[in-house]
């Protein structure tokens, strides 16, 4: 909690309010995309969804 605190810290004085919500926006988008797509990754590594594909 403490290294949550001073990063929240850190940021609040280093940026301002635009910077945060931008690269906020940014980082949150990409990162619900990746991680939403990693189980259909991990399924067409273990070929569980070989017969679904699209030719």
């Amino acid at each position: 909690m403490f290294l949550f605190g001073f990063l929240l810290h850190y940021l609040i004085t280093k940026f301002s309010d635009f910077q945060l919500a931008c690269l906020g926006s940014f980082f949150l988008h990409e990162s619900v995309f990746f991680l939403f797509g990693l189980p259909f990754i991990w399924f067409e590594r273990a070929e569980w969804l070989s017969k679904y594909k699209i030719q």
